[in-house]
Parts: C-alpha cells; sequence; structure tokens
C-alpha cells in the first residue's frame, strides 16, 4: 500500500474532525486502522461515510468563531462525554480546576484553545493519540505531567494538519496534566513558548 494513499485518508480524516464530522475518539481509531489497512478498500472504508472535500459551507465557518465562556469565583469547569468544543473555550475562577475529558467531544475547528485563568486550580485534559497538543502559560508554583511523565521528544510526529488543542493555563498555584489513553505514540505534545520570552 502506498503511502501517499494513506497520507490522503489521513488528511481527509484531519479535514473531518476538524470539522466537527468526528468525535476525536472516533477520529483517533480511524487513525490507528490506517496502519493497518492492506488495501485501498480497507482506506475507503475509513472516510467511505464522510463528505467528499470540505463540507463545511463559507456561512458555517463564519460560525465556528464561536468564544464559550465559564466564570465562577469558586468551582471548576468538568466536560466529559458527547459535547461540542468551540474555536476558543475560556474558563476564568479565583478557585476552581478545569478538567477536560476530550475523547467523544467534537472540535468546531482544527485548532481549539483553552484558555484557563485562575488564583489557585490547574488543568486536567484526556487527549486521545492523534491530536497535537500545545501549551502555553505559567504558573507561580507549576506541576506539568504529559502522558504520565513521558517526555516530548517520546511523542511520534503528526502532519501539520493534525488536530490541535491549544492550552493556555494562568495561574498562581496550579498546573497542567495531559493524559492520553494507551497508545500515547501518536499524541505530539509542544511546549509552546510565551510570545514575551521568544
Amino acid at each position: 500500500m502506498p503511502d501517499a494513499a494513506r497520507d490522503a485518508v489521513v488528511a481527509r480524516l484531519n479535514r473531518a474532525c476538524g470539522q466537527g464530522l468526528l468525535s476525536l475518539r472516533d477520529y483517533s481509531a480511524r487513525v490507528e486502522e490506517i496502519h493497518f489497512a492492506r488495501t485501498r478498500d480497507d482506506l475507503e472504508r475509513l472516510v467511505r461515510d464522510l463528505p467528499e472535500g470540505d463540507a463545511v459551507a463559507e456561512s458555517d465557518a463564519a460560525a465556528e468563531g464561536g468564544t464559550e465562556w465559564h466564570v465562577a469565583p469558586v468551582g471548576g469547569l468538568r466536560r466529559h462525554g458527547r459535547w461540542h468544543m468551540d474555536r476558543h473555550l475560556v474558563s476564568l475562577s479565583v478557585v476552581g480546576g478545569t478538567c477536560l475529558d476530550l475523547r467523544d467531544a467534537q472540535l468546531t475547528a482544527p485548532e481549539v484553545t483553552l484558555t484557563k485563568v485562575s488564583l489557585l486550580g490547574g488543568v486536567t485534559v484526556c487527549v486521545p493519540h492523534g491530536v497535537r497538543v500545545v501549551l502555553e502559560g505559567g504558573s507561580l508554583l507549576r506541576a506539568a505531567g504529559l502522558f504520565g511523565g513521558r517526555a516530548d521528544d517520546d511523542c511520534e510526529p503528526l502532519p501539520p494538519d493534525a488536530p490541535t488543542l491549544r492550552i493556555r493555563a494562568f495561574s498562581l498555584f496550579g498546573g497542567v496534566t495531559v493524559q492520553a489513553p494507551h497508545p500515547v505514540s501518536q499524541t505530539a505534545v509542544v511546549r509552546g513558548i510565551p510570545e514575551d520570552r521568544a
């Protein structure tokens, strides 16, 4: 099976995931199956239910630009199960963390951003493999755990158009923990450098 055929299917799955047509769990499972495909029919079966080309009309693309706000003096934000993540999710609190399980989530854009601002509270995110995670921000007392303590360079590189979650976390006390269900080889984590430090 030529690599070009596999790459074309990955690109189509990336596009469908960024358009909200696939949950991240479904996307991840299909990307994993690409490695086991032996024939073109095996590959076609993975995208047969998806529209050809761009499925989002221009009018729908304008609606993608939404920002969802969650503001709570005390208490955090918790999302799991089937849900839609807007292009930008902002969580503000004095005390409270943010816990997101993205395995069954559908993204409204190819790149989505979580911004978390609090005095006390961290971020925990569960992301399936095949999704790029970019970490930005900082904390006075910071703890970060990436995929159970794995180093960033243990992750396999992903195509440039892979679904991307950008996490911008700012707090006095708190950290960021990104977890991935196994296998983690398809999940890439990039440590972002804040613009003021670049």
